[in-house]
């Protein structure tokens, strides 16, 4: 038998961290209605795996994660609207605006190197390099110990200078930072 949800904690939760969720699912989705949606989704998530929470993160960081996983599988699953939107966007002269036209290759770029790595290695990426955690508190977000995330960061940074040399054959990279 399921233990009973504590009403008045998950409005907390809802109250303190809301806005936080919303801007992951924002970052992630390029929509604020789909991004409205998948906060619901996350916080109905949160209600079902709340006696799962151990307290060994913060509320936000494992908030944050099911956000993010969520998100990510909107993204696999082809349901997230700003792929048209930024093909629409693309297909307007962007000639007379060209770092609008930069910022939205950026961004491209950025999702086809998520696209490419795994799951795991996409949430280390966004934990480590988006959210600027530190390795430690990113691989307590990601639930691994420190090297196996710096194992993901180096296979998301593997396929990321692959991409960008497609991009721009000319970009020459030093040593692996991590």
């Amino acid at each position: 038998m399921a233990e009973p949800v504590d009403t008045a904690a998950l409005r907390d939760l809802y109250e303190r961290y809301g806005r936080a969720v919303l801007r992951r699912c924002e970052y992630f989705l390029r929509d604020r209605a789909a991004a409205e949606d998948a906060m619901h989704d996350v916080f109905e998530k949160v209600v079902r795996r709340y006696g799962e929470f151990k307290g060994e993160s913060s509320p936000l960081t494992w908030m944050v994660r099911i956000a993010t996983n969520h998100c990510l599988n909107l993204l696999r699953a082809g349901k997230a609207g700003w792929k048209d939107r930024y093909e629409l966007t693309v297909k307007v002269d962007t000639a007379d605006r060209p770092l609008e036209a930069a910022r939205l290759e950026r961004h491209e770029l950025v999702r086809a190197v998520l696209a490419r790595v795994d799951p795991k290695a996409q949430e280390a990426a966004v934990y480590y390099f988006v959210d600027e955690m530190t390795q430690e508190d990113a691989a307590a977000a990601a639930g691994c110990s420190v090297p196996t995330l710096r194992k993901r960061l180096r296979e998301f940074i593997r396929v990321a200078r692959r991409e960008l040399q497609r991009a721009d054959s000319d970009l020459v990279f030093g040593e692996e930072p991590i």
